[in-house]
């Protein structure tokens, strides 16, 4: 025998595929053709004993037979071949990641994701949008998998639903992507304004400074002395900074897809309140939908609450 999802052969002795877990067609015989004796009539026709061993056994165990691969099996979107970015790249600093495995309700897993789409529209989050999406992994010939993503402002709530063998598995993660400081903008225009202005004033400076034959030196000496002295470490320190962030926002962008993360601040009171609304609400719609597939709600028992990692800027 041939699996039919994943083309194995000899794909193991029980009702399931040893190596993705589909559930293998009922086996099943065929009766033995008559004799030519018994069909010229010289020899009185017998009835044919009925079959058994796998026959007998599938009829006192009737298997239900699927017609194809299931669709919403986990890791069974196709692949891309190359990837720089993780699959959340871009959307912050990841919150909340819980996830639940429900047994024997795999065949579920694209009711569940059709009605938990119609939910959403009929909840009606405060300024969020849904958007189905197909997230891609890091990395060389990875695979995509499909998600719900519920973005509210800052927060970006993925959903992902899917097949996982004879099992319904779901996942649920948080980003959180903080908002752009007024003051570290404003300590960075004055460290480019500080940068530019520099050297058109000790320019000025130095251009009015003069020697005479007879060793005198004429011009504002002390006010050179002063720019170079004073300000000009401060100007080195100040293109060594920028130099940093400079590498530090290049850094960003080939990790997370964010070249203005060192202007991010991290959460406050008021959006850890909305991030756990957001939480709360994706957890809720997802309960409601398995009450309309026939699931009971206490085989997803309740998350725990949102955090954060600490970061260091």
């Amino acid at each position: 025998m041939i699996c039919p999802n994943c083309r194995t052969p000899d794909p193991g002795p029980g009702p399931f595929c040893m190596s993705c877990g589909y559930r293998l067609p009922a086996p099943t015989t065929t009766a033995p053709a008559p004799l030519a004796t018994e069909a010229r009539g010289d020899l009185p026709s017998t009835p044919s004993p009925a079959p058994v061993g796998p026959t007998s056994r599938a009829s006192a165990y009737p298997l239900p037979s699927v017609a194809s691969p299931p669709s919403g099996q986990m890791g069974s979107a196709g692949a891309v071949p190359v990837s720089i970015w993780g699959p959340f790249a871009g959307y912050g600093t990841r919150g909340r990641h819980v996830s639940w495995l429900i047994n024997e309700q795999g065949e579920r897993a694209d009711a569940l994701r059709d009605i938990v789409a119609a939910r959403f529209e009929r909840r009606e989050i405060p300024r969020a949008t849904v958007e189905p999406v197909k997230l891609v992994r890091q990395g060389v010939l990875v695979d995509t998998r499909p998600y719900f993503l519920i973005r509210r402002g800052l927060t970006t709530a993925g959903l992902y639903i899917a097949r996982f063998g004879q099992d319904l598995f779901v996942s649920q993660v948080t980003y959180f992507k903080g908002p752009i400081s007024s003051m570290r903008i404003l300590i960075l225009a004055a460290a480019l304004l500080f940068a530019l202005i520099y050297p058109v004033v000790y320019n000025n400076a130095f251009s009015q400074i003069g020697v005479s034959l007879f060793g005198g030196v004429g011009g504002d000496l002390e006010g050179l002395m002063l720019l170079t002295c004073c300000l000009g470490p401060i100007y080195l320190l100040d293109w060594l900074a920028l130099g940093i962030l400079a590498l530090f926002s290049g850094y960003k962008w080939l990790t997370v897809k964010d070249v203005l993360a060192a202007l991010r601040v991290p959460p406050n009171e008021f959006d850890i309140d909305d991030t756990v609304a957001l939480e709360k609400s994706v957890e809720q719609t997802v309960r409601e939908a398995l009450d309309a597939v026939g699931i009971e709600q206490r085989l997803m028992p309740q998350a725990a609450e949102s955090g954060f990692r600490r970061r260091l800027i």
